[in-house]
């Protein structure tokens, strides 16, 4: 079998100094320019400073340059319940906006996003839902945050307050394209308390987990001339239940998955996408930001939906 798939981690691919299998970027510092390896078709050679890998996935997931990206995506919200099958509950459509600015040597992202549950088998927008483990009829909560503070990628990892938190990620080559897979989780204090809020909480913490993978050409990603490049990504989150499912502190949890990508024009963005965006926050793409502020969506649940703990 042919062995052209290689995985190298982020702390690997910095402290190696044998040739990996990338190729070098003009532009930022790197000796050579893009050229496929004729007898191992696709496999590109060349090493890496912390610097370059950090400006490659800058260029991967948002711009060298200051500038406004969407990312779309679509995808279900699946339901699992211990000892049965798992179950795709709704349809889901959303929108990342996110505003790249370069400070000194990092890099910082905005990033307001919006997005709505649909209808499992038509993808329409739902006013109201069946729970099919409760059989209740139940309004949902579509999605809107971010705005109000900004996320800082340095060389070394992301700035969080005065630590900087590790990058958890690994870049991945098959032939001519290149993937780079980001991880993390955590458990915090739910801001919905079970005893304040029965129906909606699901139980005292929160825990949360996603993976990502985003794709590229190499071509693309080695582009001298591009600050930017185009990128589909597979999206997978797994967390407590949804506080709009009204599950309370059933056993089980929720899994997102959703399939997106950079958008290079507004026009890719589906028509059911931007009737939503024009009803709910008309001003999305006008505006740097469209909201003043920081939206959270637990923020919002309790501010909109204290009436429903009955």
């Amino acid at each position: 079998m042919k062995k052209d798939i290689k995985k190298i981690s982020r702390r690997s691919f910095l402290n190696t100094s044998s040739v990996l299998p990338f190729a070098a970027i003009p532009g930022i510092g790197l000796a050579s320019s893009f050229t496929p390896n004729t007898e191992k078709k696709g496999e590109l050679s060349t090493s890496f400073s912390k610097e370059d890998l950090f400006k490659l996935h800058i260029r991967l997931m948002g711009s060298l340059k200051p500038t406004t990206i969407y990312n779309w995506f679509s995808g279900h919200l699946w339901g699992i319940i211990p000892g049965e099958a798992p179950k795709p509950l709704t349809t889901l459509q959303g929108l990342a906006k996110s505003n790249w600015k370069k400070e000194e040597k990092n890099y910082t992202k905005e990033s307001f996003d919006l997005g709505f549950f649909g209808d499992i088998e038509t993808g329409k927008v739902l006013d109201t839902w069946k729970n099919p483990y409760t059989n209740k009829i139940i309004k949902p909560f579509h999605f809107m945050y971010g705005g109000g503070s900004k996320t800082t990628y340095t060389p070394d990892g992301i700035l969080s307050g005065e630590t900087i938190k590790p990058y958890k990620e690994n870049w991945v080559q098959s032939g001519e394209q290149i993937w780079l897979d980001e991880s993390g989780s955590a458990s915090f204090k739910n801001p919905l308390q079970p005893e304040e809020w029965p129906i909606s909480s699901a139980g005292e913490q929160m825990h949360f987990g996603s993976s990502t993978t985003y794709v590229t050409d190499a071509k693309q990603l080695f582009n001298p001339k591009k600050d930017s490049c185009e990128q589909t990504f597979f999206w997978t989150a797994i967390n407590s239940w949804e506080p709009w499912l009204h599950m309370g502190q059933k056993p089980g949890f929720v899994m997102w998955r959703a399939t997106g990508k950079k958008i290079v024009d507004i026009s890719e963005i589906p028509a059911s996408m931007l009737d939503y965006v024009s009803k709910v926050q008309p001003n999305y793409f006008e505006e740097e930001r469209p909201w003043k502020g920081r939206r959270s969506t637990y923020a919002s649940y309790k501010k909109e939906r204290k009436h429903n703990e009955k």
